[in-house]
């Protein structure tokens, strides 16, 4: 008697001896088996099938074929300049929205790409999500004195819907402060508290009266902050050098010679002769080789 005949013969013998329920159970069982190796071997073949595609258009591509679909290359500066980066940064932004919703900065990153692509009711949600974890945070006040302004300016043209949600949703944020106000306010009771809010405070209430540059420099520029970092520092550098400040090459000078005061041995407030001569004197962890290490030891 054939083997396969007989191996099918206990088999059904024994479905025979099953109770009905059990009997049932196993035929369930047998068929989800069957559709799980048919699953299987369908998607085996589909990866064959794509790798065999892959490798035909790389050959194709390396003798010259002009009609051989192209692959997509890893180009470090083509990924670094894409061509529409506010798209590329929504993309980056979404699984953010779902993974670190109870990180500021996720709204505060959101914010900003909705603000240049002028997004007001994502502004707006974005705004209301960053003011839910933390209200005072010097960042989250610079984006609401830039679309307290923004409204002032674009509200009239918008449909008056919209119009009229974002005046109701902003007005728990706003308290029908204007955005002058909402600077000068935090220039009064929260710029004082840290390196970070007085960066934030003085660059919005310089952006709205240029007038007070002056007034906007020296408490940027301050060092009595309790949480002065040198990054703290870099960042003030940097915001200065940027210009968003305006022209100010003698107050860069003298900030540079201050931090370089408060710290000494920080890279970044060295003149250019030190950090040359730093350069210079450096020298490099170069390993011991096998017959110095038998002397040294």
């Amino acid at each position: 008697m054939d083997a396969k005949f007989r191996t099918a013969l206990c088999v059904s013998q024994g479905q025979e001896n099953l109770a009905p329920s059990e009997l049932k159970k196993l035929r369930n069982k047998q068929r989800k088996a069957k559709r799980k190796a048919e699953q299987e071997s369908a998607l085996a073949a589909q990866v064959q099938v794509k790798r065999e595609q892959h490798h035909k258009a790389r050959q194709q591509q390396e003798q010259g074929d002009p009609e051989a679909p192209q692959l997509d290359e890893l180009i470090p500066d083509k990924l670094a300049r894409a061509e529409d980066p506010l798209e590329q940064a929504i993309k980056f932004l979404l699984p953010l929205r779902t993974l670190a919703a109870d990180r500021i900065e996720t709204h505060l990153m959101a914010f900003e790409i909705y603000f240049r692509k002028e997004k007001p009711l994502l502004m707006l949600q974005s705004l209301k999500r960053a003011w839910r974890l933390d209200s005072g945070h010097h960042h989250l006040h610079d984006c609401l004195v830039r679309f307290q302004r923004w409204m002032d300016a674009a509200l009239k043209d918008l449909n008056p819907n919209v119009a009229a949600v974002l005046t109701a949703e902003t007005q728990p944020m706003f308290r029908g402060r204007s955005a002058l106000q909402m600077a000068e306010e935090f220039m009064e009771t929260g710029a004082g508290g840290s390196q970070a809010a007085a960066l934030w405070g003085a660059r919005a209430l310089r952006r709205l009266l240029p007038e007070r540059t002056q007034h906007a420099l020296a408490t940027a520029t301050a060092l009595h902050f309790p949480d002065l970092s040198i990054q703290g520092c870099v960042e003030v550098l940097d915001s200065l050098r940027e210009g968003d400040f305006g022209p100010c090459e003698n107050e860069i000078e003298q900030y540079i010679k201050a931090c370089h005061t408060k710290f000494p041995y920080a890279i970044a407030f060295k003149p250019p002769g030190q950090v040359q001569e730093c350069a210079e004197n450096h020298v490099e962890d170069i390993p011991l080789q096998p017959k110095e290490i038998t002397v040294n030891n």
